[in-house]
């Protein structure tokens, strides 16, 4: 039986010029696990707030939509209200109270349920997820983690039919979000709760959909089971840099049996594949070059609390970032990442400690540092007051006093791609091209340190190895870029070194390789697979690489 159903669907914003959804079409069974995909822009996001008539977006829609093959529009406020969660990108934007307890009632109270159901609920959801060990604290206590598993406990203890998310793990440090995932693939499977989730990263989603549907801007979906749209993604370069990591790596190898869906059976065909063919372990891989030890930064023993009473957040950190470096920071939600950038960006200050801006004391909020120095925020939204993109960067770069601004805006538009995005109005942008336009923003000075806060997040990969691509070309020209990320492909395909943050402090700090290959959780999926042959192997190119020196080799002595 279909719980959903979406007939000829369009959807265009008010004042835009075309269509972000196009003749939309597709049907979804009780019980399915369906994962949204696409391109940044797509309709991701668009769509699946269609589902949900409280976030209806402002626009004018085509088409029909059926949930229990009735018209969604006429559920009422209780039903659309509970038969349909909705679980958000940023945990701290769904949260409406201060207290975990009455976080998880909020929805109860609201539908005006006696106090005996809603106590046994909220009782035995808090027990499904483990929350009765925080069910009193302070929502402001949570890591991101907890805040998105409040989220959705919220959600479900309004018992609905269908849940829906978007990009829920885009905020969340590597192992909340697998806990994330597993816990939404238990409710689908043990509970028969429909599940539709939009994600980038379908390395832990792919295997575990039933249907996935594809999305181009202005073009109609394509609906499939996952072995259906790898046949249609590796029509193109772009859709096959999209697939897992396991379906690269099985394409890569020429692998003669099935696709890989998940990490464990691509490291089963992967062992399989290299004993068939005698392989030992072997590591020759080398990090590209090492970066001449130039500190422009130099943090000594500092200490940060955000106030007096507060326990430190950071304690005794001492770290050098080197000229040209790409230095990326990883860590746990909540763990003191995006504070650490802020305290080497000069935005707030030490209590301890010293930190050097090329040798100098760095001093905070210095307006002369304008030009030397750019910060990315975690929330890109912060950045902008203007109607459009076009007209904050005018303002920005008349505000610095820039000269030739038409031209300087120009470099940044065509290295980045957007300049579809220039008249747009920022909120307007979806989440990946929000973070593309803060980027450019970011890039307008040509500072000499780049600070970025999770630049990729809410990314498609083809912009993502855009990005690389131009932070790579700035770190070659000289300039120094420190990102904290969650993003652990990434990061091992553009950092010079990669640090661990944790119990206040930068700990394991080392090259990509090292750093990922020395890790079981902080770790890439391309490691994991072929960790056991290509022990240093962190990439998808690095495997390529490193599998074609191995053929030559054995031809040379063949």
């Amino acid at each position: 039986m279909d719980i959903l159903r979406m007939e000829n669907v369009g959807f265009r914003y008010d004042q835009a010029s075309q269509n972000v959804l196009e003749n939309i079409t597709f049907n979804v069974k009780k019980g399915d696990f369906v994962v949204v995909m696409g391109a940044s822009g797509s309709g991701k996001s668009t769509l699946l707030r269609l589902l949900k008539e409280e976030l209806k977006p402002h626009g004018k829609m085509t088409g029909t939509i059926y949930f229990n093959d009735r018209l969604i529009t006429e559920l009422s406020d209780e039903e659309a209200a509970s038969k349909i969660g909705y679980v958000m990108q940023d945990p701290e934007a769904q949260i409406v109270t201060d207290k975990v307890w009455s976080e998880l009632a909020f929805g109860l109270e609201n539908l005006g349920l006696p106090r005996e159901i809603i106590r046994s609920r909220i009782g035995e959801m808090a027990n499904y997820f483990g929350i009765h060990h925080w069910y009193h604290k302070d929502v402001s206590e949570l890591s991101g983690g907890q805040k998105q598993l409040l989220n959705l406990a919220a959600v479900l203890v309004m018992q609905p039919e269908i849940v829906i998310l978007d990009e829920p793990t885009a905020q969340l440090d590597p192992i909340a979000s697998l806990d994330f995932l597993r816990t939404i693939s238990r409710i689908n499977k043990e509970l028969n709760t429909t599940i539709i989730i939009a994600e980038h990263d379908l390395e832990e989603v792919f295997g575990t959909a039933d249907q996935l549907l594809l999305l181009k801007k202005g073009e109609s979906a394509i609906l499939g089971s996952p072995v259906e749209l790898i046949e249609t993604l590796i029509k193109t370069k772009e859709g096959e840099e999209n697939l897992p990591s396991a379906i690269r790596l099985h394409r890569l190898y020429q692998l003669k049996t099935s696709y890989p869906l998940t990490i464990s059976e691509g490291i089963r065909q992967m062992n399989t594949f290299f004993e068939s063919r005698n392989v030992s372990a072997f590591n020759t891989v080398e990090n590209e070059g090492v970066v001449e030890k130039n500190p422009v930064i130099s943090l000594n023993q500092v200490a940060f609390k955000y106030s007096r009473l507060d326990t430190d957040i950071l304690y005794d950190v001492s770290l050098d970032i080197n000229q040209g470096e790409i230095f990326t920071i990883l860590g746990g939600n909540g763990s003191g990442k995006s504070t650490l950038l802020k305290v080497m960006s000069g935005l707030v200050n030490p209590y301890q400690g010293k930190i050097l801006l090329n040798g100098k004391k760095l001093k905070g909020k210095n307006k002369n540092y304008g030009h030397e120095i750019a910060y990315l925020p975690q929330q890109p939204a912060a950045m902008f007051v203007k109607e459009t993109v076009k007209d904050d960067y005018q303002g920005f770069l008349e505000a610095m006093k820039i000269q030739q601004v038409d031209e300087k805006i120009e470099e940044v538009v065509n290295s980045l791609s957007i300049d579809h995005l220039m008249d747009q109005h920022p909120f307007d942008l979806s989440g990946g091209e929000l973070q593309l336009v803060a980027l450019g923003k970011t890039l307008l000075l040509q500072p000499d340190i780049l600070f970025l806060d999770e630049p990729t997040k809410g990314v498609d990969t083809k912009n993502k190895k855009k990005i690389g691509k131009i932070l790579k070309s700035l770190s070659k020209s000289g300039k120094t870029i420190i990102i904290v990320t969650h993003d652990m492909a990434f990061s091992a395909s553009i950092a010079d070194r990669c640090g661990l943050f944790f119990d206040k402090q930068m700990i394991s700090i080392s090259d990509p390789e090292t750093f990922f290959s020395s890790n079981y959780f902080y770790t890439t999926p391309t490691n994991k697979i072929v960790k056991n042959y290509l022990p240093k192997v962190v990439t998808v190119e690095q495997a390529k690489e490193q599998w074609c020196s191995f053929e030559k080799g054995n031809e040379a002595n063949g």
